[in-house]
């Protein structure tokens, strides 16, 4: 009887299981090139959208999965774009739920953008020296000094779920 007791008691103190990896899609779109280019071409001067699409996959059922970051070290030759990338005062990224017909492929992860000096805010940007670093923009809306990004969506990644980071850069 006392061997089963403790057996319960091992099981309910055991370890949760590791989650299986976050799968992550990545693309990159040139949107313009400085020529006005029909079909605009990756040279410099041109400015590329990167997007990611991260998925938890149907195996973490049953797991939690939480403090997801995305993080991005941006070549040398890029400049990132920290000026609002949508709406005014939407901040130099965009996140998009997955599909939510019906709450289907929503991730349950919310972020949020409060300004380029907020330190509580989904997003972080890495001057070479710090993650603390606060962008500042040229004329364009870029600033050259920033060396990473990194998103940070809160609350519990939903099994099944996905969302997309979307950013802006120009080439030097």
């Amino acid at each position: 009887m006392r061997r089963i007791a403790v057996l319960l008691v091992l099981m309910a103190c055991a370890t949760p299981a590791l989650a299986d990896p976050i799968a992550i899609i990545r693309t990159v779109t040139v949107m313009s090139d400085p020529l006005g280019s029909v079909i605009p071409r990756s040279i410099p001067g041109a400015v590329l959208d990167y997007s990611a699409t991260l998925s938890n996959p149907l195996g973490n059922a049953g797991k939690t999965v939480r403090g997801i970051q995305y993080q991005d070290q941006l070549p040398a030759n890029m400049i990132l774009r920290v000026a609002d990338l949508g709406t005014v005062g939407s901040g130099p990224a965009a996140f998009t739920n997955g599909a939510i017909i019906l709450g289907i492929g929503d991730s349950g992860m919310t972020y949020t953008f409060s300004g380029l000096s907020s330190t509580t805010d989904g997003i972080d940007f890495y001057d070479g020296t710090s993650w603390s670093y606060t962008p500042v923009a040229d004329a364009d809306g870029y600033d050259a000094s920033i060396r990473a990004i990194r998103i940070k969506p809160v609350t519990n990644f939903k099994t099944g779920g996905s969302f997309t980071i979307r950013y802006r850069v120009k080439l030097r």
